[in-house]
């Protein structure tokens, strides 16, 4: 009888062949991986909503510095204004408009919603990691430009109140994507960060082409949007005298000259600007000290008609701007201001906004006269010496009107009286 044969050995089933290179990690539900199309054309569309916003908003920044004739649609009411929020320091950063980062941030954040859109990504969610790092930066600088102009500028302003909601939809639209395709934050963002060291000529690309859009940006535009004030006078040491007084130039004066003027006298414009370019080229050995001497009938005793008609507000309001530290910024600012507007077009009210002081505090310090007694007590100096014209200058015991002579300067400069 013969042995019953083994049965055949089944052939083995065959090895899958290794893949020369690992998949990449994504660190993503497999269910999420489809291309989240709809979520990326809602991003696009409100980034180029955004786009528009920036643009409006950098188009009433160049033109409230440039025209003094131009009105904004948006400057509804004192606080409710594009316009004051656009002339104060806060709407530059870093040498821009706050509104021209806006649009680059926009632009930027488009141009990876429609990567998104695109069949080649560099994986299957990207670039949705980026897009929430750059919303959360955008929705924390519209909560940090709401509390400045809510509490420093003292004014809202309608586009930005629209851009602030246009970062506010799209930190929505991303969290409503992250809940339905069941996406962590972290995963997102590291994957993301991961895709672009993995692949550090792209990333080095781009990282050039920004820096030298903002390269570009910085040389070509150019700062239209100065701080009020003559911008060729020297910065020179400054301060109150042991009489409350405000003087600048040398700290231990070898010669001092007191000026009693008027903000709204053209004289007074030309002649302080001549001492003040004059104590920069002495800066230790003149000192300029300013008195208020305002021919307007509002605050001048002995006026019987109208003449400079700003000039007792003018004088308050630069009292006004030294409780916060800027008297000379405003000093400069009223009078170089007068150069291109007149002075009955001429609020004070805007130029402290442009100079960063709280806006409130000064409001309410001017249209309280808080100051007037300040501007009072200079006026009657003035009378007690008998000045009827301004400028006037004071030098030791010497009196000149309208200007000192060179002669006489140099000679007191030698003699130190």
């Amino acid at each position: 009888m013969q042995p019953a044969s083994a049965p055949p050995n089944p052939t083995p089933p065959a090895a899958p062949a290794e893949s020369s290179s690992p998949p990449e990690r994504t660190g993503l539900p497999p269910a999420a991986t489809s291309p989240p199309r709809r979520y990326a054309a809602l991003g696009l569309l409100l980034c180029l909503l955004g786009v528009g916003v920036a643009t409006e908003l950098t188009r009433i920044h160049l033109f409230v510095h440039t025209d003094p004739s131009y009105h904004s649609l948006c400057a509804v009411s004192e606080g409710v204004n594009c316009e004051t929020v656009a002339t104060s320091p806060y709407s530059v950063f870093l040498g821009l408009p706050v509104s021209v980062w806006g649009l680059l941030g926009y632009l930027l954040m488009g141009a990876l919603a429609g990567w998104a859109l695109a069949p080649r990504r560099l994986h299957p969610r990207w670039p949705f990691g980026l897009l929430l790092l750059l919303v959360l930066f955008s929705v924390g600088t519209s909560v940090v430009l709401a509390y400045v102009s809510a509490t420093r500028i003292d004014s809202l302003c309608l586009f930005c109140l629209g851009s602030y909601g246009i970062n506010a939809l799209l930190l929505l639209l991303l969290l409503v994507f992250l809940k339905r395709t069941k996406s962590s934050p972290v995963d997102l963002v590291q994957t993301d960060l991961r895709a672009l060291r993995q692949r550090p000529w792209l990333t080095g690309g781009l990282l050039l082409l920004g820096g030298g859009v903002l390269v570009l940006l910085q040389v070509l535009v150019p700062a239209y949007w100065q701080t009020p004030g003559w911008t060729d006078l020297a910065r020179l040491p400054s301060g109150t005298d042991e009489h409350g007084h405000h003087w600048i130039g040398a700290v231990e004066p070898h010669l001092t000259i007191v000026e009693f003027s008027d903000y709204e006298c053209p004289h007074c414009r030309a002649a302080h600007k001549a001492v003040r370019t004059l104590a920069a080229q002495h800066p230790e050995q003149i000192r300029l000290v300013h008195r208020h001497l305002p021919l307007d009938q509002a605050c001048h005793p002995r006026l019987k008609r109208p003449f400079h008609e700003q000039a007792c507000r003018f004088a308050e309001a630069a009292e006004c701007a030294a409780r916060q530290g800027k008297f000379w910024e405003m000093n400069d600012a009223l009078f170089s201001s007068q150069d291109k507007v007149r002075a009955r077009d001429l609020d004070p009210l805007d130029l402290a906004v442009r100079l960063g002081l709280d806006r409130s505090e000064f409001k309410t310090c001017l249209t309280e006269h808080q100051t007037a007694d300040r501007v009072q007590k200079d006026l009657q100096e003035a009378l007690t010496r008998k000045l009827t014209g301004t400028p006037s200058f004071v030098v030791g015991a010497r009196l000149f009107l309208g200007r000192i002579p060179a002669d006489q300067l140099a000679a007191m400069l030698r003699d130190g009286r």
